[in-house]
């Protein structure tokens, strides 16, 4: 939101001022979450009226699913780096990208919970969103290899199961934090890149029934190396 806001100066004061209370929300229901979240506190915050709120948004519950729809979408509707890739350079992509947006947002990854449990409508489109994905994941594999394409359905289960378990172990470790949980992450997989390759090669034997090949892996392990590199090269004056 806030790119959105730096990279359209033309848009109306209007425009931006919905985007505003927007992003005052999405940093308040970082910090307390959705249940303790009140439009007093974005309005202060925003510098506006509630009146000028309620202009844009309805109520407390239309302004949170709107900012939590969006941040689903990002994630969900983004398309996985390097295409033509092999498929566990495609799995881990995604997962690295997963582990680092629950990372960032573990306010939001509460509040989906949260607001889940209390709005049924968004919860029947949260499950929707996360069903269509894994039917993405299925289609994905059944376009590598055809000649599985009748057993799409169950592909579409196990990339479900394998969904579940993610998002399970990402909530105990940023969401709603287990030390338990936090503790055997540390010893097994202490740094997001490890968690990430950790991950992605379980949804690699689930879904292809074997492990990555070792040049995959050892290839892939230097990527996040050499991109920061790149990125210093690109700092240099």
């Amino acid at each position: 939101m806030a790119e959105r806001q730096d990279a359209a100066p033309s848009r109306t004061k209007g425009e931006r001022t919905r985007d505003r209370i927007r992003l005052i929300t999405v940093e308040l229901l970082n910090e307390v979450g959705y249940r303790d979240l009140k439009v007093a506190d974005i309005c202060e915050r925003a510098g506006i009226s509630p009146p000028v709120l309620y202009l844009y948004f309805k109520n407390k519950e239309a302004l949170t699913a709107d900012v939590l729809r969006e941040f689903l979408d990002r994630f969900l509707t983004r398309e996985t780096d390097g295409d033509g890739a092999t498929p566990y350079a495609t799995i881990l992509s995604a997962n690295r990208r997963w582990i680092a947006l629950a990372r960032d947002n573990a306010g939001l990854m509460r509040c989906l919970l949260q607001f889940s449990e209390e709005v049924p409508e968004f919860a029947r489109l949260f499950a929707r969103a996360s069903h269509l994905w894994y039917e993405r994941i299925a289609r994905s594999v059944v376009r590598r290899f055809p000649t599985a394409a009748a057993e799409e359905p169950a592909i579409h289960l196990i990339a479900h199961a394998l969904g579940g378990l993610v998002d399970e172990l990402t909530r105990k470790l940023f969401a709603d934090p287990d030390p338990h949980v936090r503790k055997l992450v540390a010893e097994v997989a202490p740094g997001d890149e490890q968690l990430a390759q950790l991950l992605s090669v379980l949804w690699h034997r689930a879904l292809y029934g074997c492990d990555p090949s070792p040049a995959d892996r050892a290839s892939l392990s230097l990527a996040p190396r050499l991109a920061a590199a790149r990125r210093r090269d690109h700092q240099r004056p």
